[in-house]
């Protein structure tokens, strides 16, 4: 383990600028030299500009991204009211940060900027890896996939999760080289020069309850009719009268499944969760956190709590396989606040199922999110693209040979 070139800081000081300066200061304490690149997760309760300002008496002008979440992530385990810093600082690694902006007027746009900024700054090299951090409440998030994927190709490496502000959905902020923005998207590309390779886990634990069915018309990220009838009153029917009467919050109980057929061919189906974030009871439909398109395959989908972590568990043991043997490193891991939300005062058994497959000396950071970014399996070709998804778990683990 090179402990000494990757550290985590932690901090739920209530003052924002202390709590910045703290969780800093830990994690350049677990480093040999002079970081990299820092990687940064607050609440939302914070005074952003203060904390990032805190950070940044510390450690100077290093490169940073991040932004706020639905709950954070480190080696301490789950916490909400606090900041996590990841610091690196490999000479065998490079860093390269980008934004985009004004993500609610174009998500590919505003993904494309930030992909060409990156690239402003470095070759391109198709075996790098982008971690990508959008703002969570800026549309559809299948669109700032396929922008970024315009720019880097289909087959590039990449993982992500969209920032989100404590479940109060309304505006998420984006922190970037010691500056606060809203409504951006920020990255990271790290590119391995030698000795490095990544490995990915993606699972959710959640499975089909019904027949599946088509999706017939829908516009953006809101669905209008499922099998040419109105899709909220389909959906009330599939959950029934009184779940019905927890609308919108029992969507996260009960998201949909985008059956990919040529992902599942003969073994267990294979989908991409969409999640409803709201209703319009009047026109009958259901907005999402990314599109339904027109034609798609649907079901509805759910698990108990032990589902979700059992979850946790095999997209742990997905990344570790991806690694073919190589040393874990780091961990990144994204989980959807709808897991949150299901798991209630079980949230600690996720990260830990994680840590305990991986290893409990792993340096780990992540965060609770909107949304996520990555392939259904990157070790198997048929389902190694990368998808959008709800409701699901993505771990980004940095190993080395």
């Amino acid at each position: 383990m090179t402990s000494n070139t990757i550290g985590v800081g932690f901090s739920s000081l209530p003052d924002s600028f202390s709590a910045g300066t703290e969780a800093a200061k830990q994690a350049l304490g677990k480093l040999h030299g002079k970081p990299k690149v820092l990687i940064v997760f607050g609440a939302m309760q914070f005074n952003h500009r203060e904390l990032i300002s805190g950070i940044s008496s510390v450690v100077g002008d290093t490169p940073m991204v991040g932004g706020t979440t639905a709950g954070e992530i480190s080696t301490a385990g789950f916490s909400t009211g606090s900041v996590v810093v990841m610091a690196l600082n490999n000479e065998d690694l490079e860093f390269v940060t980008g934004i985009g902006h004004d993500m609610s007027g174009n998500e590919a746009a505003c993904s494309m900027e930030m992909a060409n900024d990156i690239l402003k700054k470095t070759a391109f090299d198709p075996n790098a890896s982008l971690l990508v951090f959008p703002n969570g409440m800026g549309g559809d998030g299948l669109k700032v996939l396929e922008g970024l994927q315009l720019v880097l190709g289909k087959d590039f490496e990449i993982t992500g999760g969209y920032l989100g502000d404590d479940e109060r959905f309304e505006n998420t902020f984006q922190y970037y080289n010691g500056m606060v923005y809203k409504d951006a998207i920020v990255g990271l590309m790290v590119i391995k020069k030698k000795g490095f390779r990544t490995g990915i886990g993606v699972r959710s634990g959640f499975t089909s309850i019904g027949n599946s069915f088509v999706c017939t018309a829908s516009e953006g990220n809101v669905v209008k009719e499922f099998e040419h009838t109105n899709a909220l009153e389909m959906y009330k029917d599939f959950l029934g009268e009184e779940r019905a009467l927890r609308l919108p919050a029992v969507c996260l109980e009960y998201p949909f499944g985008i059956i990919d057929r040529n992902a599942s061919g003969n073994t267990e189906s294979q989908f991409q969760l969409r999640c409803g974030l709201s209703v319009d009871h009047e026109n009958g439909t259901i907005s999402l956190a990314a599109s339904i398109p027109e034609g798609a395959e649907v079901t509805l989908t759910t698990a108990s709590r032990g589902d979700v972590i059992n979850g946790a568990r095999e997209a742990a043991v997905q990344a570790k396989k991806a690694l073919q043997g190589a040393t874990p490193q780091a961990i990144i891991m994204f989980s959807c606040v709808g897991r949150k939300l299901v798991l209630g005062r079980r949230i600690q058994e996720e990260v830990d199922a994680v840590r305990e497959c991986i290893g409990l000396d792993v340096p780990l950071i992540g965060f609770y999110t909107y949304g996520e970014i990555g392939p259904i399996d990157q070790t198997i070709k048929e389902l190694s693209q990368v998808k959008f998804h709800n409701e699901t778990v993505v771990l980004w683990v940095l190993g080395k040979e």
